[in-house]
């Protein structure tokens, strides 16, 4: 009896160890996986605290930059003040520029996310009739911010310091559109002329003048709202009909009462051009036949004498392109681009097309308009210099041929 109790009591201690055991190994498991949590959040404090230390380094080298600019400023105004003038913007404080950037990091972060739609600039314009009064007031505040009446110091190129003034932009509102510096006219109904002034009504200076304007630009501005513009080159100016001087004379001697019985003196009107073209050969005769400008030689003799309808050559055709951009002057809705006159003569000078042309068309645009109105192989030439231009590809701009040029076309 006394082996038996004995095996029971070994078994029941054995049991015993072994359960403390389990406990021992379930406690250092609990262990490990807090040590392993200790552990990740300690590596998530360490890289917030390098986080925190290059922060207050962005900040402190912020915090020099602004005082460096603040000293930059003061000794611009000392400067300025030694030419009798000020310098007008803000005054604030480096320490009150770092608040107003904390507070404006504060409010975006505060913000919600949310997908902006796609942007589109008719809906953004939109066909709304222009406020005048607000685009009037925002052109004055906006001409003080460019510095209009203000003097800019400049440094010539012979190292002479200069007070200039600012050249104004000319800028004419009209009820139906805008024209700006020497035209051509802009109406509403183009998204682009719409753009620009909803800027000029949101206060701002026009973005497409942005670039060649990047410190801002003084607007001459001219309030015509009540007026529409009027294209004069698409009127007529001597509508009706044509009168002899004969026909002339009976209408006055009616309007004073002498009835039928004044006796005139027919002239055909072919007598009075007769005497009218030596004149006009005269004047000719009197201009230079070329002028340097630029560099370039510009024909004045021929241009004028095709305003005024005669040529010196004698029997001169001159005809005109149907191109896209004389489609669109004609329609009054102005050119998108920079504009090239082109003066082709053709069949040895006997005839002159006059091509006009964007600065991005190409040469090979331009020998299409002249395939209408010539056959067989010829080659594009001018005179002075001496060039011929064969690579259909280059740009108008990129050949020098603008803003105006006179081309020769020679068969081959």
């Amino acid at each position: 009896m006394s082996r038996m109790g004995k095996s029971g009591h070994d078994d029941s201690l054995l049991s015993s160890m072994a359960s403390r055991l389990r406990k021992v190994e379930e406690e250092l498991q609990n262990k490990t996986r807090q040590l392993e949590e200790k552990d990740s959040q300690l590596h998530q404090l360490r890289v917030r605290l390098r986080e925190e230390q290059s922060n207050d380094k962005l900040v402190a080298h912020l915090r020099g930059q602004c005082e460096k600019a603040f000293k930059q400023i003061q000794e611009m105004e000392e400067f300025l003040a030694d030419y009798g003038m000020i310098w007008v913007g803000n005054s604030e404080s480096p320490e009150n520029v770092l608040e107003e950037i904390r507070e404006e990091e504060e409010k975006e972060g505060e913000q919600s996310v949310f997908v902006q739609p796609t942007w589109s600039q008719e809906e953004s314009v939109g066909n709304k009739a222009p406020d005048y009064n607000k685009i009037v007031h925002n052109v004055h505040e906006l001409n003080i911010l460019a510095g209009d009446g203000v003097g800019l110091v400049e440094k010539g190129a012979d190292g002479i310091t200069r007070v200039v003034q600012p050249d104004p932009i000319p800028l004419t509102l009209y009820h139906n559109g805008i024209y700006m510096f020497q035209g051509p006219f802009r109406p509403l109904s183009h998204p682009s002329t719409r753009q620009f002034v909803q800027d000029l009504e949101d206060g701002y200076f026009p973005s497409e003048l942005q670039a060649r304007y990047p410190k801002g630009m003084v607007i001459k501005l001219t309030d015509l709202r009540e007026k529409n513009y009027v294209d004069k080159r698409h009127q007529v100016s001597f509508p009706g009909k044509g009168k002899t001087l004969s026909e002339g004379a009976k209408e006055l001697a009616a309007i004073r009462g002498y009835g039928e019985n004044v006796e005139t003196e027919d002239v055909a009107t072919d007598t009075v051009d007769v005497v009218q073209k030596p004149s006009v050969e005269r004047f000719l005769n009197k201009l230079p036949a070329n002028v340097i400008r630029d560099g370039k030689i510009i024909d004045i003799r021929e241009s004028i004498s095709v305003m005024v309808g005669s040529s010196t050559g004698g029997g001169t055709n001159v005809e005109v392109a149907e191109t896209a951009v004389v489609k669109q002057i004609q329609a009054g809705e102005g050119t998108s681009g920079q504009v090239s006159t082109l003066r082709v003569k053709l069949n040895g000078g006997s005839k002159t097309l006059i091509i006009k042309l964007q600065y991005t068309d190409t040469v090979g645009d331009l020998r299409d308009f002249i395939d209408k109105h010539k056959t067989g192989a010829y080659e594009i030439r001018t005179n002075f210099p001496n060039k011929i231009y064969g690579d259909f590809s280059v740009s108008l701009e990129e050949a020098g041929l603008v803003p105006s040029a006179t081309l020769h076309v020679r068969d081959l």
